[in-house]
């Protein structure tokens, strides 16, 4: 199953309002401190803000999850995985059990796109994540 997230195009407003900030704040650092900040600061929010602006593209196999970024390609094993939680704006694959702290650092976010119900079906096929397991473990 496949997919590509762009959030930039689905929330229209907040980038342009975004980018107005962010062109009026390099603006300012230019005219006070210098270009040399200014170009500066552009490349370090563009590096960290890519996720937002560019899109990001998703493929889950029968064996592993592939998340393809412009810098990057991560791929991780299915099996690695053991539960799975439901956000806002996706899904997190979690390596562990219960609800942890690490979950963050060790799992994989996948931003889904609107009407997401079948990639989360996939999904929950594919790890095994079980509502009564996850009732038990807590």
């Amino acid at each position: 199953m496949r997919w590509s997230v762009h959030p930039a195009k689905y929330h229209r407003a907040k980038t342009v309002s975004t980018l107005t900030f962010i062109f009026g704040f390099l603006c300012f650092v230019a005219v006070f401190y210098g270009i040399f900040w200014s170009v500066l600061g552009f490349i370090i929010l563009f590096f960290s803000l890519n996720s937002y602006f560019l899109p990001t593209y998703y493929e889950v196999t029968e064996t592993e999850v592939i998340v393809k970024k412009i810098f990057m390609t991560q791929k991780r094993r299915l099996s690695d995985f053991r539960k799975i939680y439901r956000g806002k704006n996706g899904i997190l694959l979690s390596p562990f059990r219960r609800k942890t702290f690490l979950n963050q650092f060790r799992g994989i976010f996948l931003f889904l796109p609107p009407g997401h119900s079948e990639i989360e079906q996939y999904l929950r096929k594919r790890v095994g994540s079980d509502e009564r397991a996850s009732k038990n473990d807590e």
